[in-house]
């Protein structure tokens, strides 16, 4: 259901309770009715009322929560977290929205530069270092979007928590990248020019004539190209952070080798 549609929804449905909170009020002040008739409006007044209260609920939630990890927009279980479609990071992807928590530009200059210092300029080089720092990281999760900075802090985080940090990373390299989203996962695909040094079997997506190799963040010890068992048969979506855009899943090739 369009974003707009469900508002008007909410709207519609607070009228009604409005309107029958009133009804229901001038009702029990009017004492000539009977008491027979004042019981009977009384119920359908509160049943009336208990349904829109609930609509409303159900509708409202559904714009505000959505979840952080997957396609579902459901919220899970023992999760303290609700965002806004509005929040900053929250992107839609085949009507459904995911929460993103990527860091700002600049933030993670130092730590990227760090990482890839001794490469002499192998891009293949550089994005392994900095993934080999995002793998070795434990993996641990409390299905809230953390932000880097925050996994960095703590030191775990889960596929998504990850994800961010090392998108991050590599943002601050000028790596092109996707994210990839499946049932409950998400991982990163990423461009490398330099093939030599990444592993014989690797696996990697066409994207637009371009190739892109798996980056399984929550493995520890993977490298660039290692296969996670993810086909694209269940991939639920493919989306574009940098050009804030959705892949078209028809035009996506697979291959390992």
């Amino acid at each position: 259901m369009d974003i707009w549609l469900k508002l008007a929804v909410i709207v519609v449905f607070a009228l009604l309770v409005y309107r029958e909170i009133l009804r229901s009020a001038a009702l029990n002040s009017t004492i000539q009715l009977a008491s027979v008739s004042k019981e009977k409006a009384g119920i359908a007044s509160f049943l009336i009322i208990g349904l829109c209260v609930g609509l409303f609920v159900y509708v409202g939630m559904s714009i505000t929560n959505i979840e952080t990890r997957d396609l579902k927009p459901y919220h899970t279980p023992n999760s303290p977290e609700f965002i806004s479609i509005y929040d900053k990071g929250v992107i839609e992807l085949n009507g459904q929205y995911i929460k993103t928590n990527i860091a700002n530009v600049g933030e993670f200059s130092a730590l990227a530069t760090t990482l890839t210092q001794k490469c002499n300029g192998n891009d293949a080089c550089e994005v392994q270092n900095m993934f080999d720092y995002v793998t070795h990281i434990p993996y641990h999760t409390d299905h809230t979007s953390r932000s880097p900075k925050q996994v960095l802090q703590t030191n775990w985080g889960d596929c998504d928590d990850k994800s961010n940090l090392l998108a991050s990373l590599l943002n601050e390299k000028g790596f092109d990248y996707r994210f990839v989203y499946v049932p409950h996962h998400v991982f990163v695909v990423v461009h490398v020019d330099d093939e030599t040094s990444l592993p014989f079997l690797r696996a990697s997506l066409t994207i637009e004539g371009k190739k892109y190799y798996y980056a399984e963040t929550t493995a520890a010890g993977a490298h660039i190209g290692m296969f996670n068992g993810q086909f694209p048969y269940s991939f639920e979506g493919i989306y574009d952070i940098q050009n804030n855009k959705p892949v078209d899943l028809k035009k996506v090739s697979f291959r390992i080798g």
